[in-house]
């Protein structure tokens, strides 16, 4: 798993520009750093299937950052605070909400995962990158939710598993009205024709990704379950 640091800095750059997010060399910095670090613990601790660095590009970190904006527009509505804490469930080896962070700095993210390796990656990278807004927690998702009911503003999750799933691990650990991200790699038509009359869908976006040619989309769903429920 080879990794040519000037050529990824350079369409990291190009991918930011087309995603319209704007950055600092400082989040460019910690962007490559998080990416250098990647590929050398992909390589001993097998954290991705993916190991080309195109591929990578394309398929990690564009798809990651491309939900920044789909994201915003729900702060921008009024159904996610400013200052919103985040539970990225299942995050693996930190994707999206490890390279969120590093663009979203007014967000708290915690980073749930029960794979040894993969949190032992993400504390690591934590500590290089200097991240305040993230908390890697190292647990099942049944176990977090019940230390922290009914805390987090919002979930995130990477397809994960399938919607209806994603929706109960999040509901114990969402505040009342909280949102749910779900981050999908096809057209779910079949999956939300089963979403509970508790939830809703607010979005369903369409993303397209830079350097990756696949479909994507993002969907935003407010639960309107009582947080007693």
């Amino acid at each position: 798993m080879s990794f040519n640091l000037t050529k990824f800095e350079s369409s990291v750059q190009e991918g930011l520009e087309l995603l319209a997010i704007p950055f600092d060399s400082s989040q460019l910095n910690q962007l490559v750093m998080f990416s250098a670090e990647f590929f050398k613990w992909n390589s001993i601790h097998n954290l991705s299937a993916i190991t080309d660095e195109q591929d990578y590009l394309g398929a990690h970190v564009m798809d990651s950052l491309a939900v920044i904006h789909p994201i915003l527009k729900t702060v921008q509505k009024g159904l996610l605070p400013k200052h919103a804490q985040i539970a990225d469930l299942g995050v693996g080896g930190g994707f999206p909400s490890m390279l969120l962070a590093i663009f979203m700095p007014n967000f708290e993210f915690f980073l749930v995962e029960a794979i040894r390796k993969k949190t032992a990656f993400l504390q690591h990278i934590k500590g290089r990158l200097k991240l305040t807004n993230v908390h890697v927690v190292e647990q099942r998702i049944e176990h977090f939710a019940q230390q922290r009911p009914h805390s987090m503003d919002a979930t995130i999750s990477r397809a994960f598993t399938e919607l209806k799933h994603f929706i109960e691990y999040s509901d114990p650990l969402l505040k009342e009205g909280g949102l749910i991200f779900a981050m999908k790699s096809q057209k779910i038509t079949v999956e939300l024709e089963g979403l509970p009359i508790s939830h809703q869908v607010v979005f369903n976006d369409e993303l397209k990704i830079p350097f990756l040619d696949a479909y994507r989309c993002i969907l935003s769903i407010q639960s309107m379950r009582k947080s007693n429920q």
